[in-house]
C-alpha cells in the first residue's frame, strides 16, 4: 500500500550536503598511500565501477596487487581513513562545511508532512558521520545508509529505501534522489529513481550526461520545492 502522496527524499553527502570532497579526497589517497604504498592522487574516480570506499578499495587493489584486500587491510584503511578527516577537522573546520542552505533546506524537509527523508552515501559509516557533524546534521533519526555494509551504490541507496519503507510501513509514492556526481545520477538511472542534481562546481557535467533538474546549492529553496 503506497503512502498517499508522501515522497522519499533522500541525499548524498560529499558535494551534495557538505562541501568536503576536497578534503575527503585528499584524506583517502593519503590513507591508500599509508595502508597499501600505493599514490593513487591521479586515479580518476569516474573510472571506478563501484565509487564507493569499499569499491574504490577492492578495485584498485585488485588493479594493482591481483588480488582482494585482507579484512585486516580494509580495517586499516578505514582507520587510516578517519584518522586523517579527525585530523584534517581538528585543524581547520572550515574544510568541512556545508554546501550553501543545505542544512536549512534539510530541516525543512524535516517539517514537511508529505517528505521522508534519507541518507545514502558511498563513504563509510565513521567518516559519513564526520562529514554530517561538519553540517550539523545528525542522521540518527533517519534511513541512512554507507559503505561500510554494502559496495555499490545501488545497494546502499536501496537499502536506506527499505529501510524508509519499513519506517513508514508502505511504499512512497515517488522517490527523489539528490546528488552531485555522476555516479549518482547513473545509480538512479539505474534504480528507475528521480535525480535532482548539485553542481557546486557549476561544470554542468549532470547536464552534460542528461540530468534535467540541476542547481548550484539550496538557497533557492522555494525554486527547489516546486520542482519536488
Amino acid at each position: 500500500m503506497k503512502n498517499k502522496n508522501k515522497k522519499l527524499v533522500i541525499f548524498d553527502i560529499d558535494g551534495t550536503l557538505a562541501d568536503t570532497k576536497a578534503i575527503d579526497d585528499a584524506c583517502f589517497i593519503q590513507a591508500f598511500d599509508t595502508t597499501f604504498n600505493i599514490d593513487i592522487q591521479h586515479q580518476k574516480w569516474e573510472d571506478i565501477t563501484h565509487l564507493t570506499d569499499w569499491g574504490i578499495t577492492e578495485e584498485i587493489i585488485q588493479k594493482h596487487l591481483k588480488r582482494n584486500p585482507t579484512t585486516a587491510e580494509y580495517g586499516l584503511m578505514e582507520a587510516t581513513m578517519i584518522a586523517n578527516l579527525t585530523q584534517a577537522k581538528a585543524e581547520n573546520a572550515a574544510q568541512f562545511q556545508e554546501i550553501r542552505g543545505a542544512k536549512s533546506f534539510f530541516n525543512h524537509l524535516q517539517t514537511a508532512p508529505n517528505i521522508a527523508l534519507g541518507i545514502a552515501t558511498g563513504a563509510w559509516e565513521k567518516s559519513a558521520l564526520i562529514k554530517l557533524g561538519g553540517v550539523g546534521i545528525d542522521p540518527t533519526n533517519f534511513p541512512f545508509s554507507n559503505s561500510s555494509h554494502f559496495k555499490t551504490r545501488e545497494g546502499i541507496t536501496n537499502h536506506t529505501i527499505r529501510q524508509a519503507t519499513a519506517n513508514y510501513d508502505g511504499d512512497f509514492e515517488e522517490i527523489i534522489y539528490f546528488g552531485d556526481g555522476l555516479w549518482d545520477y547513473k545509480t538512479c538511472q539505474n534504480l528507475g529513481i528521480r535525480f535532482i542534481g548539485i553542481d557546486v562546481l557549476k561544470d554542468n557535467r549532470l547536464k552534460d550526461i542528461g540530468a534535467t533538474t540541476v542547481f548550484e546549492d539550496y538557497r533557492d529553496m522555494g525554486k527547489i520545492l516546486a520542482v519536488i
